[in-house]
């Protein structure tokens, strides 16, 4: 018997979807309260969606995720009413909401980086595939800035934060790796990148030893590297 197609859900049109219910979801410690169109919500999450239609007895109280960064979810949300997330990383770090001088503290660059990334694991523990390949692709996008441009490699503490926290085979992985290899100069590294290089993961460390020498082999070289090739 020929099964039936899978026939994809329109999302929901936002001016139909504020005339419908509301629904809370508490994030972090401090239990900070989002307000959040049902429709939307529970069209693009497939977790929310279990948790806001009766399934579980807590939902009618709204639904409490201490764990989970209130940035992230401030981008979550970003993304749930524009189904967007901004490039330039300076307009990204807010519309997360981040304190200025904490991604300063932090270096910009590292901080966006990683907050794509933490966003990128949201979407996949809450089942969101669409905010999930989004941030990935975004965080990608960040290393190629266009045409005529030179890629760049990744922020160190990125990388190390990307190595103890991203499932292996990840094409972030890869994609470091390969940038490291044919985008990286010793002579950009500030002093504080300078600090970071004896807690670079043993992991990466190799990873680019064994990538140079098939690069080698190919001849490789930066403007070959390609955003795509890492997307998902």
């Amino acid at each position: 018997m020929t099964e039936k197609p899978t026939i994809r859900q329109v999302a929901p049109i936002l001016g139909a979807a504020a005339n419908g219910e509301m629904v809370t979801v508490f994030i972090g410690p401090t239990r900070k309260r989002y307000s959040i169109y049902k429709d939307l919500i529970c069209h693009h999450s497939e977790y929310f969606q279990v948790a806001f239609n009766g399934l579980w007895q807590e939902s009618d109280k709204g639904v409490t995720l201490e764990d989970v960064e209130i940035e992230v979810f401030n981008l979550f949300v970003h993304w749930l009413y524009t189904q967007e997330l901004p490039k330039d990383m300076s307009l990204l770090l807010q519309a997360a909401g981040t304190d200025a001088q904490l991604a300063s503290e932090d270096s910009e660059n590292s901080h966006w980086g990683i907050l794509l990334l933490k966003s990128c694991i949201f979407g996949d523990r809450f089942f969101a595939p669409g905010f999930h390949r989004l941030s990935h692709n975004v965080f990608v996008d960040g290393h190629f800035p266009g045409k005529g441009e030179p890629a760049f490699s990744a922020a160190y503490k990125t990388i190390i934060w990307s190595f103890g926290n991203l499932p292996e085979g990840n094409p972030v992985l890869s994609m470091m790796v390969d940038l490291q290899c044919l985008a990286w100069n010793a002579e950009d590294d500030n002093e504080e990148e300078k600090q970071l290089l004896p807690h670079l993961p043993h992991e990466f460390l190799v990873a680019c030893m064994l990538r140079q020498s098939v690069l080698k082999t190919l001849k490789m070289t930066d403007d070959k590297l390609k955003a795509c090739d890492y997307y998902m």
